[in-house]
């Protein structure tokens, strides 16, 4: 309770305010701006003119407008692997491994080490928001479970300075050391602190963007639970588990600097053509250097990862994987665009874009056996049609020199909007692409584990979704084919199959407004392998059943459950050591309708919410899995915050 506690001070506080006006946000669009300011009770406040845009490093030619102030799905889905449309399933722990629940095929380029399961709680510099601004910007939020040692905290700041320059931070931190509530060896502790600078020359002929991005992965690994706590008994704290590994930690480092700067010609108005067309000249200069470290130290009394895994027990003293990769890249590119929307309070945005480049990339591995490089060389190139909001089409490409020759990628993506008959989107992608280090070999204690030479691997997917916007409804279908599918089987090695495997998916989703603030919104996807290589739930679900309504005439609000679930099957195992999910045969995870009772408040740019997590571990004599081996905590109690600041 002590959490609750710490807030109310400051929700009671929040709640005798006098009755405030809500101001004109930046980034909120024009429909909610009018709505905010019908509070007919509400003192008037000076309203901002300016609206908050942010954009990306590689295109800041396109624009998108930024809204962080309402009481949406992803505000009270504060975890990465649920703050999304179709969710990841990780450990049952906040900040630990994941994979997507939903197939998806991962997006490749050249050499990959293969070690993806953080990816959610990482930003590198191509994934830092530049904002365009008038007043700075500060976004806090924080979230504390039942325990105060189990936190995430959040924290984006940009500012304009002088002489056209602007500065961006971004912040996150994940702390998970509670005692209580989750099982032994399992505290995670990962970092994300990324700065940015955007200068940009009063001519608008040259920009430039130099970023420094820093994540820190550190995790306690235990392998999984062999034995469950006695639900109801003297010893049903989780803590009173019996896990696999008892002294396993996982280290992930990465720094990386980069710089990337344009050169542009043409643009600008003309008096009777309208927009002109411009020219960019583009240069990108990226260094990353990654660490990646895991060891244990072996007790055949309380270890029995080994039991079921001898292949690892290479050394009697435990297992030691050490490996640093250090990149070198460069990446040159011409394009030529014409804009629409240069206006001071819209978005900017492309009407077209064509774009041909070359990147290389120099890697180097240093391992305890010896040192590797090699060269990646690949071309670039894109073609983006946008003339209206109406018609988007977007076709993507790079083909592989040097090391990697003959991997490619092609995508095409086509949306359009038939406006009361509703809108199309349609995706097309194939690519080859070689295998991953952790895939060809591995290094255990000083020791070569295995080594393959596994053909590289052909991936098509096809995908079309319609959506009728008029009534909250879309359907969405996609068909995978793999050739030569790489996977680590239930002996925690990796293998290869000749046989293709196809991939049918079914995606609807379907909200309601019902009667009395009353709102029930769906999502379920049915998917079917062909192969038992890779094992998937035939379904999953997620619903939102709530209340929303405005209470006091200044208090925004949402009182309501989530609940999700998929189909029982033989899930995935989370092997430590080489970091992957492997298939497994000792457990079948069972259904299990997981449910979150929540309440959700805003008072103008302040939000909170307050979350009875897996409440269904109240009812239900069992225990909730997505990973096989890797139960969920039972009933917890979260409440988290969300403070936007204007100067």
């Amino acid at each position: 309770m002590k959490p609750i506690l710490t807030l109310l001070p400051l929700i009671a506080a929040l709640l005798a305010l006098p009755e405030m006006a809500s101001a004109q946000f930046p980034g909120a669009n024009r429909q909610q701006q009018q709505g905010q300011q019908q509070g007919l009770d509400q003192l008037d406040v000076l309203l901002d003119t300016f609206d908050v845009f942010y954009f990306y490093a590689d295109n800041p030619n396109l624009e998108i407008p930024f809204s962080d102030t309402t009481l949406d799905d992803f505000f009270r889905q504060y975890d990465p692997t649920r703050r999304r449309r179709l969710d990841y399933r990780q450990l049952g722990i906040l900040g630990s491994a994941h994979e997507p629940i939903v197939f998806e095929v991962p997006e490749r380029r050249g050499f990959d080490i293969g070690q993806h399961q953080y990816d959610l709680y990482m930003t590198n510099g191509d994934q830092l928001k530049y904002y365009r601004l008038e007043k700075p910007v500060s976004i806090f939020a924080h979230t504390i479970g039942s325990e105060q040692a189990d936190s995430y905290t959040k924290a984006d700041f940009s500012r304009n300075f002088a002489n056209g320059l602007n500065y961006t931070l971004d912040y996150d931190r994940i702390t998970q050391f509670g005692e209580n509530t989750q099982y032994p060896n399992q505290n995670v502790r990962n970092t994300t602190f990324n700065n940015g600078l955007w200068f940009q020359h009063p001519n608008n002929r040259y920009e430039a963007f130099f970023s420094v991005a820093a994540n820190t992965i550190q995790m306690e690994d235990n392998g999984g639970v062999w034995e469950e706590p006695a639900l109801g008994g003297e010893f049903s704290s989780p803590s009173a588990a019996e896990v696999l590994l008892g002294d396993a930690r996982t280290r992930h480092s990465h720094r990386e600097v980069s710089y990337t700067h344009y050169y542009r010609f043409g643009g600008g108005q003309d008096s009777i053509k309208g927009t002109r067309r411009a020219y960019t000249i583009a240069h990108k200069a990226r260094f990353q250097n990654s660490l990646y470290k895991y060891a244990d130290a072996y007790n055949p009394a309380v270890d029995s990862f080994y039991n079921r895994f001898p292949t690892f027990l290479i050394d009697p003293r435990g297992a030691r994987f050490y490996l640093r990769h250090r990149q070198y890249e460069n990446e040159f590119k011409l394009a030529t665009f014409k804009l629409r929307g240069e206006g001071r309070d819209e978005a900017v945005q492309q009407r077209d874009l064509l774009e041909v480049g070359a990147v290389h990339t120099l890697h180097q591995l240093v391992q305890t056996n010896g040192d590797s490089t090699l060269n990646n060389l690949f071309l670039t190139g894109r073609y983006r049609l946008n003339p209206s909001e109406r018609l988007l089409i977007d076709l993507r490409g790079h083909l592989g020199l040097l090391a990697n020759a003959g991997d490619y990628r092609v995508s095409g993506d086509l949306f359009f909007d038939f406006k009361k008959l509703g809108q199309l989107e349609l995706r097309g992608v194939s690519q080859l692409y070689s295998p991953t280090l952790m895939q060809h070999r591995m290094y255990l204690s000083e020791r070569q584990l295995y080594r393959n030479n596994f053909d590289k691997t052909l991936s098509t997917t096809l995908q079309g979704k319609y959506i009728l916007p008029g009534i909250q409804f879309s359907a969405e279908a996609r068909y995978h084919l793999l050739n030569n599918f790489i996977y680590f089987g239930t002996d925690g090695l990796p293998q290869q199959t000749g046989v293709p495997i196809s991939i049918g998916q079914l995606i609807v989703e379907k909200n309601f407004n019902l009667f009395w603030n009353l709102h029930f919104d769906n999502l379920f996807a049915l998917q079917q392998s062909s192969q038992e290589v890779l094992r998937l739930p035939t379904f999953f679900g997620k619903h939102s059943f709530y209340y929303a309504g405005k209470w006091f005439r200044v208090l925004d609000v949402k009182l309501g459950v989530d609940l999700r679930y998929n189909e029982a099957f033989r899930a995935n195992y989370y092997n430590p050591i080489t970091g992957q999910f492997q298939l497994q045969d000792e457990q079948t995870i069972p259904f299990y309708p997981a449910a979150d009772a929540f309440f959700l408040m805003k008072v103008t740019r302040f939000r909170a919410f307050f979350k009875w997590e897996n409440g269904t571990a109240a009812f239900l004599d069992d225990y909730f899995y997505q990973t096989a081996l890797y139960p969920y905590h039972r009933a917890v109690f979260r409440i988290g915050i969300n403070w936007r600041f204007l100067d």
